[in-house]
This record gives structure tokens, C-alpha cells and sequence, in this order.
């Protein structure tokens, strides 16, 4: 039988383990749904007749949806009852993704991402409603914070291993079918385990002439022109370019218009009055710092590929150990705030974790690196992940007077959706200057009386004649040696980013624990923390 908590919500026969499994069965595919494209961004270039780039727009697109329709989805959900809503949600998504399987348009692709980042806020309000109630009162923010995030950051590799698995056997638009099939065995089971007149609004039936469309637009509209700015901004040649230097002002024009929107509506879509607490301020400077600091998987995945030789599943499988250092740091952070221990003892190990993480990749990024010598510096990237992601909602969160409480999460929600894009933007901006740094130093050497070059050219002619590969066998060692180059190059630029995130993280640190105050009090958190 459910426990006293769930009593009100499942059927009287349900026991507590059952209803985590279908919570988790809901929630997964939907969690996963982010970066679904991330392993085959290839394969969704090739089928969409576009640049990488571009795919990442789409990635990113998803994640800007979640952050402008946070405020009004809390409408659509008060609106309707809930298993009628669930349901609804879930025909839509089918149609999304039907429309997605069966149109190779990119321009199609980006509205529906749009339209699913939306839709996507309605199944993970549902399941951390049910995720809170877990726990104990004074424990299920705390607690229901590191199964949001845990959840959510641990899916990533799992969603990698299937994406991989699916671009590797099936055509690209198989994924959206996929995306289907994951979702019905969940959304059965929680269906079934719902009792049948189930309601969930905790504010009443709200009408929909007091969601504010204008705001929503005004602030999807910055958040979609800065994604682009940070995406294209390089390839663009920044300011140089017409276009950017028009999104730039297009987006600082529009950002004016939704901040003085702000301030004057009684009712703020989102009330910018959290800014004037310091400790939120501080909060949002150590969101920033993290998602800079956290380490980009994608250069990782640069030498994944181009050193140990790792297919995209493969590296699914290598980046579990992440998701298990991700539950770890969540959980222990978790229990830490609960036990009140002083939350920059949190942040310095989170960091340190992350630190931990660079500078043993450093020591094992090289032509000659193993997979077991990556599994300690993964779990400690893993780890830092969690423990400072669920730590700093905790702290920020609870900086605000609770009557402004979800304006703070909104406003996290748009900071994580910002760093995640210039994050993003950081790494391409390294790849393509450090790349181009170490190809110059190269060209400088490999010159035609170059010993070095001279023999390595020999060697590859040799080795290319012996398989009978007499004729242009030149030609073709010199392409080897320039596929060795770019190789190298990679590996370099990798080493180069490691090596200045290391200091970064450092001063970071420093800071940290020399900055006298940070006036956080935890005795009244149970009572302050909101859902994000």
C-alpha cells in the first residue's frame, strides 16, 4: 500500500517502489529528450543538409523554450485537471515527433524543438511534484533537488549509448520513433497508477487571459537572438558582420523592452526585485562560474575520438562512470546541507572535484592514453557536477523572500540556459584558435628540409607501397602526414583547455574561501525551497 504521502494521489494497492519506478520510467525519456542529437550530430547534419552548428541550435533551442515558458506553463497546468492534462500533453508530443520522423526541414525541426521545450516543462512539473513527496517535509526539498538534477544530469549518457545505437543501425529520423516508444511504457504505467479523479492544481483553475503572451514573446526573443549571437557570432566574424551586429542590437533593444515591462506590471512575469538580494547575486555568479568550469564534454569527446578511438557508443558507455559520480555528488551534497555544514566547504570540494578532473586529464591526454585512466577523472567531473549544481540552487533559492522564490528559479533557469550556450560557444571559439595556433608552429617546421617530416613521409610511402599502393603513394603519405597534423593539433587544443579551465578553477577556489561573507542561513530551508 502507498504510504501516507502518496495516498491521495495513487491507487489504495500501489506500493512506494512502484511508484518510483514509474515516476522514473515517465521522467527519463523526457529528461533525455535535451541533447538527444549530441551523438549523432553527423548523422543530423547529413539528413538536414546542414553544418554542426546548426544542430547545436537546436539544442539549444529546446533549452531557451524551457526558460521563456517557465512562468506560463503553471497556467496550462492550473487550467485543466491533470490526467486529462497528462494526457493531452503526451498526444502532442507523439505528433511532434510524427511530424519530426516524417519532414527533413530544418526550419520545421527548430519550431517544433521549440514547440517540445515547451511541452517538456508539463511531464518534469508532473514528475517532481512526485519526486517531492518522497521524502520527509523537512527533507523533500533538499532531497527532491538531487533526484531533480541527478536525474537529469545522469541521463545524458544513457540518452548517448541509445542515439548512437539507433544512428549507427537506422536512418537519423528513427530517433523521433524511438523518442515515442521510450515515453509509452512510463506514461502507461503512471496512468495506471494514478487514481482516476486525481488533481493536482495547487492554485485552482486559472484563466487563460491572465497568462501574459507579451512577455513571454519579449523574452524569448532576446534569449533566441543572444543563442544565435553566442552559435554564429564566430563564424560571422563577429562584430565585422552586419548580421550579428544587428542581432546585437536587436537583442539589447528587446531586453530593454522586457526589463521596463518588469517594472511596471504589478504582476512581473518575472519580478526582478531578486536582483537586489546579494546572496542571489552571488548565486548567479557561481551558476556562470560553474557551467564554465564544469568542462565541456565535448572537448573530452575530441580526444575520445581522435586518441583512444572511441565511437560514439563506446563513449556512452565510458561516461557512466559519470552519471554514478553525478548521483554520488547530488546525494552527498544533499546530505551536507541537511546536516548545515557551512555550504562553502560544499563549493570548495565541488570545485575541487572539478579541478581534480582537469589536471588528471592532463596527465593522461596523449596518443598513448587508456580508457581505465580516464574512469577517476570522469567520476570526479561527475561528482563536481552534482554536488555543485544541487548546492547552488539550494543557496540562491533560498536568498529570496518566498514570495518572489519562483521568480529566482526562472531567472536560474535563464542563467543555466545563457552559460550552457557560451559555454558551448567557448569551447568552438578555443577549438578553432588554439588549432590554428598550433598549425602555424607546425607549418614552421615541417618544411621540405625538415629531417623529422622527410622521414615520416619515407616511412608512410613505404608503408603504402607494401600494401600495393604503388601509384600516388606520395601524394597519399603526404595526406597522412596531414591527417597526423590535424590530429595532433586536436590533442593540443584539448591540453590547451584543460590547462586554462585548471587555472581557472583554481582562482575560483581562491576566492571561494577568502571572501568573508556570504550570510546563508539553512535553518529555515525545508520551508523556503520552491520546485525548478
Amino acid at each position: 500500500m502507498p504510504s501516507a504521502k502518496n495516498s491521495d494521489v495513487f491507487k489504495s494497492w500501489v506500493p512506494d517502489w512502484l511508484i518510483l519506478v514509474g515516476i522514473f520510467l515517465f521522467l527519463i525519456p523526457i529528461a533525455s529528450v535535451l541533447g538527444i542529437y549530441m551523438a549523432g550530430i553527423n548523422s543530423a547534419a547529413s539528413y538536414y543538409g546542414i553544418d554542426a552548428i546548426d544542430v547545436r541550435l537546436s539544442v539549444v533551442i529546446f533549452y531557451l523554450a524551457i526558460v521563456c515558458a517557465f512562468p506560463i506553463e503553471k497556467h496550462f497546468f492550473n487550467r485543466f485537471s491533470s490526467r486529462p492534462y497528462l494526457v493531452g500533453c503526451a498526444l502532442i508530443y507523439v505528433a511532434i515527433n510524427l511530424i519530426l520522423y516524417s519532414i527533413s526541414s530544418f526550419a520545421v525541426l527548430l519550431i517544433l524543438r521549440f514547440l517540445g521545450g515547451v511541452l517538456s516543462l508539463s511531464f518534469i512539473g508532473i514528475s517532481f511534484s512526485m519526486i517531492f513527496r518522497q521524502f520527509h517535509a523537512q527533507r523533500s526539498r533538499v532531497l527532491g533537488y538531487a533526484t531533480l538534477y541527478s536525474s537529469l544530469f545522469a541521463t545524458a549518457p544513457l540518452a548517448q549509448i541509445l542515439d548512437a545505437y539507433v544512428f549507427t543501425e537506422y536512418d537519423f529520423n528513427t530517433i523521433f520513433l524511438v523518442k515515442i516508444y521510450a515515453l509509452i511504457p512510463g506514461l502507461l504505467l503512471f496512468l495506471f497508477l494514478l487514481k482516476p479523479k486525481i488533481d493536482l492544481r495547487p492554485e485552482g483553475k486559472i484563466p487563460f487571459k491572465n497568462v501574459d503572451w507579451k512577455s513571454f514573446v519579449l523574452l524569448a526573443t532576446p534569449l533566441i537572438l543572444i543563442a544565435y549571437i553566442l552559435l554564429y557570432g564566430q563564424y560571422y566574424h563577429w562584430l565585422k558582420s552586419i548580421r550579428i551586429t544587428f542581432c546585437m542590437i536587436a537583442f539589447v533593444f528587446f531586453t530593454m523592452l522586457f526589463v521596463i515591462r518588469q517594472l511596471k506590471l504589478k504582476d512581473p512575469y518575472i519580478d526582478l526585485g531578486v536582483f537586489k538580494t546579494r546572496n542571489f547575486r552571488i548565486g548567479m555568479l557561481l551558476l556562470i562560474v560553474f557551467y564554465l568550469a564544469k568542462g565541456d564534454t565535448s572537448a573530452l569527446y575530441v580526444f575520445f575520438g581522435n586518441s583512444v578511438n572511441l565511437d560514439s557508443y563506446n563513449q556512452g558507455y565510458v561516461m557512466l562512470i559519470n552519471a554514478v559520480g553525478i548521483i554520488v555528488g547530488a546525494a552527498l551534497a544533499a546530505r551536507f546541507v541537511l546536516a548545515k555544514m557551512n555550504i562553502r566547504l560544499i563549493w570548495i570540494t565541488g570545485f575541487g572535484a572539478l579541478l581534480g578532473f582537469h589536471l588528471l586529464s592532463l596527465r593522461v591526454i596523449s596518443n598513448q592514453a587508456e580508457i581505465s585512466d580516464l574512469l577517476l577523472p570522469i567520476f570526479l567531473q561527475g561528482f563536481g557536477n552534482g554536488s555543485l549544481m544541487v548546492s547552488i540552487v539550494i543557496f540562491y533559492v533560498t536568498a529570496v523572500p518566498p514570495n518572489i522564490g519562483f521568480s529566482a528559479s526562472v531567472s536560474g533557469v535563464a542563467f543555466r540556459f545563457f552559460t550552457f550556450t557560451a559555454s558551448m560557444a567557448l569551447v568552438s571559439f578555443m577549438s578553432l584558435h588554439q588549432q590554428k595556433v598550433h598549425q602555424q608552429s607546425f607549418a614552421e617546421h615541417l618544411t621540405a628540409d625538415n629531417p623529422m617530416a622527410v622521414q615520416h613521409i619515407a616511412e608512410y610511402s613505404q608503408a603504402l607501397q607494401q600494401e600495393g599502393n604503388l601509384v600516388e603513394s606520395t601524394n597519399a603519405s603526404n595526406a597522412l602526414l596531414s591527417r597526423e597534423i590535424a590530429k595532433q593539433t586536436n590533442l593540443m587544443f584539448v591540453r590547451d583547455y584543460f590547462i586554462y579551465m585548471s587555472v581557472f578553477i583554481g582562482l575560483v577556489m581562491l576566492a571561494i574561501a577568502l571572501i568573508p561573507h556570504f550570510h546563508y542561513h539553512i535553518r529555515k530551508i525545508g520551508a523556503k525551497l520552491i520546485p525548478v
